[in-house]
């Protein structure tokens, strides 16, 4: 059997038996990205002395986040239509829904290159930080494939990819640190009451 089928098995193998470990899972699959988006946005609005350096990471980590999301796995899926699993294997019900237009999308999973590319670039600010981003995009991934709607190297492929990018998001940001800084700062201004 191929590694792939075996793991995805495995991992997929271990939900439908509890109702607290499914529930778990579809949060993590599904609702835990909300979390992580008021985080950041709490962080962004919160009044600290290192409130500009906070934003413009956050806003690099977004930034890298979304060019990985809608550029990469985009470009991707046009030349690598992969199905997901549950149309693969027989007997596989998914825990949560897909929409039908993503049934040939499973690679790269789109939560693991957006919240991989989301960690690596906040790692690159603050490895405190980005180590519990890289925690939270890991369990966000794993839990795609519990759920049964990724394949192990969707993750894997779209982790890879992801932090390649958030790396590469932010060595632009540092060959252009003084003006995206100032960008950034000018832009909140505007908001102020």
């Amino acid at each position: 059997m191929h590694f792939d089928t075996t793991v995805f098995l495995f991992l997929y193998g271990l939900s439908h038996h509890a109702a607290v470990a499914d529930a778990l899972g579809v949060f993590f699959a599904e609702y835990s990205a909300y979390v992580v988006a008021a985080v950041l946005g709490i962080a962004v609005l919160w009044q600290s002395e290192h409130r500009a350096r906070v934003r413009v990471a956050v806003i690099v980590a977004a930034a890298a986040a979304l060019i990985a999301r809608l550029l990469v796995k985009t470009a991707i899926v046009f030349a690598y239509p992969r199905p997901r699993p549950f149309l693969v294997l027989p007997d596989i019900r998914p825990l949560i829904a897909t929409a039908p237009w993503e049934s040939l999308q499973s690679f790269p999973s789109g939560h693991a290159i957006f919240f991989f590319a989301l960690a690596a670039a906040l790692f690159c600010f603050n490895r405190k930080i980005g180590l519990w981003a890289f925690v939270a995009a890991a369990a966000i991934s794993v839990a795609r494939v519990y759920a049964g709607v990724h394949w192990p190297s969707d993750i894997l492929g779209g982790a890879a990819l992801g932090a390649f990018v958030g790396w590469l998001t932010y060595r632009f940001y540092r060959s252009h640190e003084a003006y995206i800084d100032e960008k950034v700062t000018q832009g909140f201004k505007m908001f102020r009451p």
